[in-house]
């Protein structure tokens, strides 16, 4: 096993959603000034950078994330789907509906819409023209699946802010309902090969009274000689594009008219 950060680490510069100030990083103790130890000062929001909602953040009488247990922040059936969308674009159950059958037996579904290279190479056009979720999107999988604990993407938020009142919503129907343990993670790092993803470990930052916090997520990756044979030997025999490997979890269906 071996195991991938899919989580950003925290900048001062890293590209946030509107409306929501920089970290601010002082440094109060330095040993370059004769300090006997280093200390810093960090200023930022909860839904900085890397972050998992919890339902609180929408849901005046939802779980904080110090609610949830331990057990909750471990994921044994993540499954990865790629869509394409354009900036600006907001997830139908139709970009969702080939997925269905994978989706059913998953705990976690990460959806990869590809924009990892965007944060990297136009962070403006990232924060501000990501593609988020739909209210029927987000209805369609709480509705048909209710073994699916978390959500995660590759965008800056799940709301699309070119349509912010529909993503506000579309946090607000995953999250709703009398202890409901749903966690939606947000501005994820899925630029890897994830085929082989078998585990999800989400590490947030627990602060007293926070709705939601920052986190880092690990991956664990499946890397034995046994399953990497396997899974090359699957590949090759696999000559449709698009087509669905049972024995991997991850999945690429673009919707028709729809393209990367």
């Amino acid at each position: 096993m071996r195991y991938l950060r899919l989580s950003y680490d925290l900048t001062l510069d890293g590209p946030l959603p509107p409306g929501i100030p920089g970290p601010r990083l002082e440094q109060i103790r330095d040993m370059a000034r004769g300090d006997v130890s280093n200390v810093f000062v960090l200023t930022m929001t909860n839904h900085s950078g890397t972050h998992v909602d919890a339902p609180r953040h929408f849901i005046a009488d939802g779980l904080r994330i110090g609610d949830f247990d331990p057990g909750d922040f471990v994921f044994d059936r993540p499954i990865v789907c790629d869509v394409s969308l354009h900036d600006g674009e907001i997830i139908q159950p139709a970009h969702l509906d080939s997925f269905a059958t994978r989706i059913a037996s998953s705990d976690l579904l990460l959806l990869r819409a590809g924009y990892a290279e965007c944060r990297r190479k136009d962070p403006e056009r990232y924060r501000t023209l990501s593609p988020g979720f739909s209210a029927a999107g987000a209805r369609y999988l709480r509705d048909r699946f209710p073994g699916l604990r978390g959500l995660g993407l590759d965008t800056v938020s799940l709301a699309c802010i070119a349509h912010v009142d529909e993503g506000i919503e579309a946090h607000r129907i995953p999250l709703g309902g009398p202890g409901r343990r749903f966690l939606i993670i947000e501005d994820m790092n899925l630029d890897y090969d994830l085929s082989r993803l078998r585990q999800l470990i989400l590490l947030p930052l627990l602060v007293k009274d926070w709705d939601s916090g920052p986190c880092t997520i690990l991956g664990v990756i499946d890397d034995s000689e046994e399953h990497s044979a396997g899974w090359l030997a699957r590949r090759s025999r696999s000559s449709s594009p698009g087509s669905d490997d049972p024995d991997t979890n991850t999945s690429r269906h673009p919707v028709p008219g729809h393209s990367g």
